[in-house]
């Protein structure tokens, strides 16, 4: 049964000005098997609302192309240097308004597929879904988020890019039916003026179906480790940090424990949220909250002589009660760009280091007078690792 605090943190939270100034993100990760291979892929699925109220009927973005088809003479005007061309440079720093859904792979060969509406094609306010949008090519075909359930698909072809490159995607397609339901959410949520963020499932059991570019991959629920989470406000934290992970096994039992999952994220104000569960032991470090704890964490790159250039996640984060120490790495070769537009607009975006590969080691120990009493050491797999900055593009 979904909680009354995660329900409202799941509807669209863009109230007053943040409507022309601000930014909504739902974002839901699961693994699935091919039906065809049985290899395992990690997908993604997003839904990304953008200052809805700056241009309720006509998706803008920030990065829209330059020279298009209808601009010769703005062209020609640019060319030339005249009064012209400061106003046509001028007017190409819009700020965005859109609806985007983003879906794709963040394992093996990752990609992401990106389309977008117009936020008055979206609909927020029914009792049976959370956010609903049309496609653009069949209007009976809906994209629906709803408390238990998702179905859609987003396309993009090689032409489409051709013609807007603005789109910061790749070609090809997805599409999805699944269901789920939140076996851990982690309800305090952080809270900010700027920026929040709330875990509405930190153990999500997902089952259905992907097709990911004509493949079909099936979604186990004992399988699937999957994540749902949301971010809101005026833009993205910047350094953006975060690991999630539910698929965590003992090294002291060599069990998988079946009630576990992690969270990690920030930077808020020079700290991170942790959110850890260890079978059914719920531990959180909230950077919002009063709550004193302190924490070193860090990512960068580092040498493996087996694997080659590895990235590392660590954190370490204790207060008078409990010690946790986190350390994830993945190659730097499966990591995927990804860019996300801000709502700021300046042709702002996050850049975004991402991949669902990660692997590690997570410690939770108790403290005991002046010493530690090691409660569990896991193992951590398929962990959700990204690290990003707001950058301005060149122009």
């Amino acid at each position: 049964m979904v909680s009354k605090k995660i329900r409202q943190n799941e509807k669209l939270k863009l109230k007053g000005a943040q409507r022309k100034s601000g930014f909504d993100r739902w974002r839901l990760v699961t693994n699935g098997v091919s039906s065809i291979t049985g290899e395992e892929k990690t997908f993604f699925i997003e839904f990304y609302c953008v200052n809805p109220a700056l241009s309720p009927k006509t998706p803008v973005l920030g990065f829209k192309n330059r020279y298009d088809n209808n601009m010769a003479a703005d062209l020609q005007f640019a060319l030339a240097g005249t009064e012209a061309a400061k106003n046509f440079t001028s007017q190409l720093l819009v700020n965005p308004s859109f609806f985007m859904i983003r879906a794709g792979s963040l394992s093996t060969v990752c990609r992401q597929y990106n389309n977008y509406y117009a936020s008055d094609d979206v609909d927020f306010k029914s009792d049976d879904y959370i956010v609903s949008v049309a496609n653009n090519q069949d209007k009976n075909r809906q994209c629906t988020l709803g408390e238990n359930h998702t179905i859609g698909s987003v396309s993009v072809t090689e032409n489409d890019l051709l013609e807007h490159p603005e789109f910061m995607g790749n070609a090809g397609s997805m599409s999805w039916n699944l269901s789920f339901t939140r076996s851990i959410s982690f309800e305090p949520d952080y809270r900010s003026k700027d920026i929040n963020w709330a875990v509405l499932g930190g153990k999500t059991d997902f089952s259905g179906t992907i097709i990911f570019n004509d493949e079909e991959f099936n979604i186990d629920p004992k399988r699937s480790f999957g994540y749902y989470d949301k971010n809101w406000g005026k833009d993205f934290s910047s350094p953006f940090f975060h690991l999630s992970s539910s698929f965590i096994t003992s090294q002291i039992s060599g069990k998988l424990l079946q009630d576990s999952a992690l969270a990690v994220q920030g930077e808020y104000k020079n700290r991170l949220s942790v959110l850890v569960c260890i079978e059914g032991r719920t531990i959180e470090f909230h950077a919002d909250k009063r709550k004193n704890y302190e924490i070193i964490y860090d990512c960068q790159e580092i040498t493996d002589d087996d694997m080659g250039p590895k990235l590392h996640w660590s954190c370490s984060v204790h207060d008078k009660k409990y010690v946790i120490d986190i350390d994830v790495y993945c190659r730097t070769k499966d990591l995927f760009l990804r860019d996300y537009e801000s709502p700021s607009g300046e042709r702002k975006v996050m850049r975004v280091l991402s991949t669902g590969t990660g692997v590690g080691k997570i410690k939770l120990y108790k403290v005991v007078k002046k010493s530690l009493e090691l409660i569990e050491q896991a193992e951590i797999s398929k962990c959700v690792c990204e690290y990003g900055n707001l950058e301005k593009a060149e122009e």
